[in-house]
């Protein structure tokens, strides 16, 4: 039988307890996602003693773990206070969900009570069951493509299984391509063509000989919100428009967009702690621009970045 690539199917659900299965279904937890990939880590180790021949032993498996990759598009639910599909996503990677109902679903960064989530991966009959996954994600806006969320996370092994998830129901939202956006940094409305911002999470292993893989799991113990801006240059006398006294005087400048005009799928990120690294001077077909790499600071702490949906 051949295998095909894209009859791949994700679903996540936020977990009750670390690793535990929660079982998440076809219906309410398929997740709409682009390139998926994941992967068998596995610490092999070498066996080669002294000996009267120069022939290798066989390897040893030690400590073993899933890491999965995919993007999402960047999208509501479609109904302003109820949280998107990618919820269990965003909270797996250190962040804190509020809800207001009727009104909005906000994502901040926490520093405990840290969550997990189960994600099922099924290529085309061959499940893969990663628990107690963790990780971290970047975000990429580019003018006139769909918001994208690219997502790495690292979970317990276990072996996969013949067997099928079904058939998938997925949200019915359609992405906002990135245009008609309002997007300040400072108070300067510049002329955009990408935004990246990245939480950088750090995802750090948990070994235990106890566990049947060597590893009990994954926990996030920092962070460093960066991002970076390709604009049209300017000069610095431009309104607020001064970049290299910004950097030179480490001034902090905050940094707001908006996309999307239809309620449930508004997307709002704001990082009210901006501040400028080196500009690089760069050239898109002989326009002259800037590269603003900037990183995303804490003010009284778990404020160095929000992104709402409402």
């Amino acid at each position: 039988m051949v295998m095909l690539t894209k009859k791949t199917i994700v679903l996540a659900k936020i977990e009750g307890t670390y690793a535990s299965d929660s079982t998440p279904s076809n219906t309410d937890n398929a997740i709409m996602a682009f390139d998926p990939q994941i992967s068998i880590n596995a610490d092999m180790k070498e066996r080669y003693p002294a000996n009267s021949d120069i022939s290798r032993f066989p390897e040893l498996r030690g400590k073993t773990a899933f890491e999965i990759k995919f993007s999402t598009e960047l999208k509501g639910s479609g109904s302003a206070g109820t949280a998107p599909r990618t919820s269990p996503l965003w909270r797996a990677c250190g962040m804190d969900e509020a809800i207001v109902s009727s009104t909005s679903v906000a994502y901040t960064p926490i520093s405990s009570s840290f969550e997990s989530c189960t994600i099922y991966v099924e290529i085309d009959g061959i499940l893969y069951k990663a628990l107690g996954c963790v990780g971290t994600f970047d975000i990429d806006l580019t003018a006139g493509e769909a918001g994208k969320v690219n997502w790495t996370f690292n979970a317990r092994y276990v072996l996969p299984t013949d067997a099928s998830a079904g058939t998938p129901t997925f949200d019915s939202t359609t992405p906002v391509i990135v245009k008609g956006t309002t997007t300040t940094f400072g108070a300067y409305s510049a002329i955009i063509e990408k935004l990246a911002l990245n939480i950088n999470n750090t995802v750090a292993e948990r070994p235990d000989f106890n566990q049947t893989e060597g590893i009990y799991g994954y926990q996030v113990t920092g962070r460093n919100p960066e991002g970076s801006m390709t604009i049209e240059a300017v000069l610095r006398a431009e309104s607020n428009a001064d970049f290299l006294s910004y950097f030179n005087s480490g001034t902090v400048k905050a940094l707001s967009m908006a996309l999307g005009s239809s309620a449930g799928n508004i997307c709002t990120i704001t990082g009210s702690y901006g501040y400028l690294r080196a500009p690089v001077v760069g050239d898109r077909d002989g326009i002259r621009t800037f590269e603003l790499p900037f990183q995303l600071a804490r003010s009284s702490g778990n404020d160095e970045l929000s992104i709402a949906f409402t």
